[in-house]
């Protein structure tokens, strides 16, 4: 196949936008959209070329696969390598081991799946402790290489162009189809999985066997490559993480690609020219070492100091890296030299893998080697209120719902909060947001000498007759909270907390697609989320009537800056000995959701509810701290720790009190910080 400077140009046009994304670069959001550029072009070029030895009958897969090894794993494992060792200095245990999983993951060609079981999301909490979330990308290809390869030579073998070129294009539909189907209610499933992103490589294999008519004439080649820029840089400052994407998004881009390629392929463009330009044919040269050393250099700075490194630093340090890393790695695999022989080769990446390998299983047996963290700075973890409380709560499964209907660590828990031994008269309600600040009403509890319940469920939020398409855990789970409140007459109070913002808007800071529903939704839309949860909070006041219900404000969210664990944060730092930035604050800002919450309350009667505000008690206007005398207030982006949920205790006291001295269970109550 000839050398086409072009697609070189395109590989850099794809990988730039990626780094500069991920580098922190606002002003290209959509940069993300580069990884699927490398798709189209991974799908034309292989199958160019083996479309091209089938026909002349030099194929064979032994020499096919000894090419993609040679083009891919040297640089993966040394890489894999190289981060797994600087992981040592940087990662914390639970970290470390799931490092040590993804890089087994990656040897393996599937992180991809990995991370599609162990992660929320790729804009979600876990990017900044995965040094390895970029290797997904490759786990597609890799195993696309594995598949397609003997599809198109069974075809080839056994049938005419047009019945091979019939079942790629519905192999095409089906998997496009998929994706846009399946984006918005499987979000995760559609982005990392091969069967919904396969289409983008298949719409590469289109145009490298020929089955897309040739463009005749140069003007409509100069306007279908134009026309193809102008979609990728369109898809690349339009879209962002909050995009619903692949789905109908990844088209835009994939698109793009395609134009481009088929447009250059006969004629000499405008967009050749440009994408022939030396700077960029340089960089997309050097585009695959770019891409696996930008992610774990990214995310190891900004472990080490994220204020010290600007983003041109780091752009700056992994370009160094990897144009070292194509120069002694890629080609001296790729093109070996005479006095290199295969068995050499194969020898020195035996080595490295086997070192990448024996090091995992290391990290995994010894537990992530804790013994590398300094005793004062694990003891962050183990901070307590200096409050606590005389008697601990008294948990255990929430066994009401039919164990036909749900597995058992699905249930929810219920926990036995303030006095015990007590009849209880009031209940927290909700999903983990309510859990984490429980603490703070067994305190008040106890201090008045009453008692009630905790019963709660991870994502379940209190919104009586709403689940989540294909998925009504919580439509169960609530159902049975009140039936258990409804049996129960000396419960007087109810409060209702949870993670608000998700079944609100469908978005959380994970940047997760959650679309919710109930008996009156026809089409499922973020949009029509603010309806569903109108109606969801709405039918849980009514079935509560009888009871004096609060509304609890969910806390203001850190946001996913430090990953899943905020406190992990501040361990590392304390390792690192970079103790004196630990007085951090975030500025909580409005947005759409706050002004979506407060429209829906403002929607609802004012008589069946009190709201409930915790911000006042976390927060001095809009500076929240993230620790306080040296005791962490969050234990991740939107969950409180302990000594966090300790704060809150006076919120909820004035409520206690009233059920301690037998007040109308109807009076209103007001609480104000200090109170």
């Amino acid at each position: 196949m000839n050398y086409r400077v072009d697609i070189d140009g395109l590989r850099g046009v794809a990988v730039i936008p990626v780094v500069l994304f991920h580098a922190g670069y606002s002003w290209i959001p959509g940069g993300f959209v580069g990884v699927d550029l490398f798709f189209v072009i991974s799908g034309y070029l292989i199958s160019s070329i083996m479309i091209r030895e089938m026909k002349l009958g030099q194929f064979g897969f032994i020499k096919f696969y000894a090419r993609r090894v040679r083009r891919i794993i040297p640089a993966l494992f040394f890489v894999l390598l190289c981060t797994l060792v600087a992981g040592y200095f940087f990662l914390l245990p639970n970290e470390y081991i799931n490092l040590s999983k993804a890089t087994l993951a990656s040897i393996g060609f599937v992180p991809n799946i990995y991370f599609y079981t162990i992660s929320s999301t790729y804009f979600g909490l876990d990017i900044a402790t995965e040094p390895l979330l970029h290797t997904w990308s490759l786990g597609v290809e890799e195993q696309f290489y594995i598949l397609f390869p003997a599809l198109l030579y069974f075809l080839f073998r056994k049938f005419q162009s047009k019945t091979m070129h019939g079942v790629i294009l519905f192999l095409l539909c089906l998997s496009l189809a998929g994706n846009i189907l399946l984006a918005p209610y499987f979000t995760k499933f559609t982005f990392y999985m091969i069967p919904a992103r396969a289409w983008e490589l298949l719409i590469g294999v289109t145009l490298g066997l020929g089955m897309v008519p040739a463009i005749r004439h140069k003007m409509m080649a100069q306007v279908a490559a134009l026309t193809g820029l102008l979609l990728i840089a369109g898809s690349m400052f339009m879209l962002n993480e909050y995009s619903v994407f692949p789905g109908m998004n990844a088209v835009y881009p994939v698109l793009g690609a395609a134009l481009v390629i088929h447009a250059n392929t006969h004629h000499s463009t405008l967009a050749s020219w440009l994408l022939s330009r030396h700077p960029l044919v340089l960089v997309g040269m050097i585009s695959y070492s770019l891409y696996l050393w930008h992610w774990p250099v990214t995310v190891y700075t900004k472990m080490l100091d994220n204020s010290r490194f600007d983003s041109a630093f780091i752009v700056l340090f992994y370009c160094l890296l990897s144009v070292l890393s194509y120069r002694f790695i890629e080609n001296r695999y790729r093109r070996p030299l005479g006095n290199m022989p295969v068995r050499r080769i194969r020898h020195e990446l035996a080595v490295v893998g086997t070192l990448a390998t024996t090091g995992t299983v290391i990290i995994l047996l010894g537990h992530g080697l804790g013994y590398r963290i300094p005793e004062k700075a694990m003891n962050i973890l183990l901070q307590k209120p200096d409050r606590l409380a005389a008697v601990e709560p008294d948990c255990r499964v929430f066994n009401e719902v039919r164990s036909d209907d749900l597995d058992s660590d699905e249930k929810g828990q219920l926990c036995q909060l303030g006095m015990p031994n007590s009849p209880a008269q009031f209940v927290i309600w909700g999903d983990s947001h309510a859990k984490a600040i429980s603490p703070a009403l067994h305190q008040a509890a106890l201090d008045a000498g009453v008692a009630g319940y905790s019963i709660t469920s991870d994502g379940c939020r209190p919104l009586a007759g709403v689940y989540r398409r294909h998925n009504k855990r919580c439509l169960l789970f609530n159902n049975e909270v009140l039936a258990f409140i409804k049996a129960r007459t000396t419960i007087r109070q109810v409060f209702l907390g949870g993670y608000w913002r998700i079944p609100l808007t469908g978005k959380g800071y994970d940047v997760s697609n959650i679309l919710i529903a109930d008996s009156e939704t026809q089409f499922s839309s973020p949009p029509e989320n603010a309806s569903v949860f109108r109606r969801g909070l709405a039918r849980t006041l009514d079935a509560l009537k009888n009871r004096q219900v609060f509304i609890i404000e969910d806390i203001p969210e850190v946001g996913a800056r430090f990953g899943k664990s905020a406190a992990n944060h501040f361990v590392r730092q304390a390792w690192l000995g970079r103790e004196n930035i630990r007085e951090l604050y975030f500025h909580q800002q409005a947005d759409d959701y706050q002004r979506a919450f407060e429209h829906v309350l403002a929607s609802l009667p004012a008589s069946r509810f009190q709201l409930l505000k915790v911000k006042p008690w976390l927060c001095k206007e809009e500076q929240c701290p993230l620790e306080i005398h040296n005791k962490l207030i969050y234990h991740d982006g939107d969950h409180l720790s302990e000594f966090g949920a300790s704060l809150l205790t006076p919120a909820f006291a004035e409520a206690m009190q009233s059920l301690a001295t037998d007040h109308d269970a109807g009076a209103a109550v007001s609480v104000q910080p200090g109170s």
